[in-house]
């Protein structure tokens, strides 16, 4: 149950504390002008969103792993598909895919970050219903 609050919190951006409230200001992450604004606190339990300065660089290194996993899963894809392999095509098949992916991916790595650190707390569940 716990690892499954995790990652429903990270893919969807919501708190990892309550798990209803959201993390960004604006629920879209392709509305491109606001895709990285967060909420300083929860909404919902007031957790602390930037706890420190530079807090997220280590969302770099998730992000960077969804990256990967994604050009390997593109890979085999492109790989299955298509009899002939042609790398200039598989690059630019690629680059499309993480261009169009880049916003989630970047929301998702800065959930997943939070969530490391920050334990899910079924009290404050049950408060809010």
């Amino acid at each position: 149950m716990k690892l499954i609050t995790k990652i429903t919190s990270s893919f969807q951006h919501k708190c990892p504390q309550c798990l209803e409230g959201d993390m960004f200001i604006d629920r879209n992450p392709y509305h491109l002008k606001t895709m990285s604004k967060m909420y300083s606190h929860c909404p919902n339990c007031g957790l602390n969103f930037e706890p420190e300065p530079g807090y997220y660089y280590g969302a770099m290194y998730v992000s960077y792993a969804f990256t990967i996993a994604v050009s390997v899963a593109v890979f085999l894809f492109y790989w299955v598909l298509f009899s002939e392999f042609d790398t200039l095509t598989f690059i630019i098949a690629n680059t499309v895919v993480l261009i169009f992916l880049a916003p989630y991916t970047f929301r998702t790595a800065r959930a997943v970050w939070l969530n490391l650190f920050v334990k899910y707390d079924a009290r404050l569940k049950k408060k809010s219903i």
